[in-house]
């Protein structure tokens, strides 16, 4: 059946899409430069069939791009309530350091931190963040007595995405910092808190995501009056033609309660 369905291709097209050989066959020069052509059209519907048999099939999956910290400490642990009011939604997660382009990859929904504004996306504020000191618990001890002026002793732990965020904080806090010890900078939200987590410095946590390692006592705020409003927050972002999917509504509003409930209960 494949053969005839070759062979009326070929008689449609005007030329051999193979060179049959005796047990093999082998692209023509046509062949291959035909492909090049449809290669995007099929990858194109294979993509599009995926989606509908996830949009519209009796089980729905969900596939899901978010940062390692907020994945592990903040989506998974909730997990169990969001089987509890959505079984017919499976979820899909993947962490990332690294944005991915909904436009392009097989992806569905990502939380991604930052302005909220992403071509071809349409963007969701979950919540506002609030920037503050964290360190070990020990360190944080010692660091109540100083103000951030003295931190000569102390190493910062600064986000290569965000060179700049200590000293933002620094200007809406109306602190001066001082010189510190050193400096370490990390691409990773998760390795920045766990440097912070086993002493290598002081480091800016972001509330209320920060809160279940300042819960655990992993982490402490040397000075907790000092919390500043950043213009960023985080964000869940789709397609705008997903945005009747009633998963992606489903999972919008569980994530979005669940997030508040991380502010209220401090």
């Amino acid at each position: 059946a494949v053969s005839h369905q070759i062979k009326g291709l070929e008689d449609f097209l005007g030329f051999a899409l193979f060179r049959r050989m005796n047990r093999a066959l082998e692209l023509t020069e046509g062949g291959r430069d035909y492909l090049k052509v449809i290669e995007g059209t099929l990858d194109g519907l294979r993509a599009g069939s995926l989606r509908a048999q996830q949009r519209y099939g009796r089980h729905t999956t969900l596939k899901i791009s978010a940062g390692p910290f907020i994945a592990s400490e903040i989506i998974v642990p909730a997990l169990p309530s969001f089987q509890q009011d959505y079984p017919h939604i499976d979820l899909n997660i993947e962490t990332s350091l690294h944005p991915v382009d909904l436009r392009r990859e097989d992806m569905d929904v990502a939380l991604r931190f930052g302005s909220g504004r992403w071509r071809g996306a349409t963007a969701k504020r979950l919540l506002t963040v609030r920037a503050v000191p964290v360190c070990a618990p020990a360190m944080a001890r010692k660091l109540r007595k100083l103000s951030p002026g003295d931190v000569t002793g102390v190493s910062l732990i600064h986000s290569t995405p965000m060179p700049e965020a200590w000293q933002q904080w620094a200007d809406q806090a109306g602190a001066k910092l001082g010189k510190p010890k050193g400096d370490f900078w990390l691409d990773s939200y998760y390795a920045i808190l766990r440097a912070a987590e086993q002493g290598v410095g002081l480091t800016l946590g972001m509330v209320p995501i920060v809160n279940p390692w300042l819960k655990q006592n992993k982490l402490a705020m040397p000075w907790p009056e000092a919390q500043v409003e950043i213009p960023q927050g985080y964000y869940l972002v789709h397609r705008p033609e997903d945005e009747s999917r009633l998963e992606v509504q489903a999972f919008c509003a569980w994530l979005f309660d669940l997030l508040n409930r991380q502010i209220a209960e401090g």
